[in-house]
């Protein structure tokens, strides 16, 4: 594995864990909803690894029709894409 310092996290993946902690939602119940494991959540929300299903579990508890709209929203939000 690779280390984080060589790789950080985008900005807009902090944004998603941010929206996740500020709503008090913990990887444990996207495992939950989503059959999958904290870590491996947690490596979906890092960027380290794909799954449309974490994705978009993601995406439904935190309020976003689809993955799509909440990963356009973290881009506009962390100013990487303009309005």
């Amino acid at each position: 594995m690779e280390n984080s310092i060589n790789n950080p996290i985008p900005p807009e993946r902090c944004w998603i864990k941010f929206q996740l902690n500020l709503r008090g939602i913990r990887y444990e119940a996207i495992a939950k909803k989503s059959c999958r494991t904290e870590a491996f959540v947690s490596q979906v929300v890092c960027g380290r690894r794909k799954s449309e299903k974490v994705e978009s579990v993601l995406a439904d508890v935190l309020g976003y029709s689809s993955w799509n709209h909440l990963w356009a929203d973290a881009f506009i939000n962390t100013g990487r894409m303009a309005v």
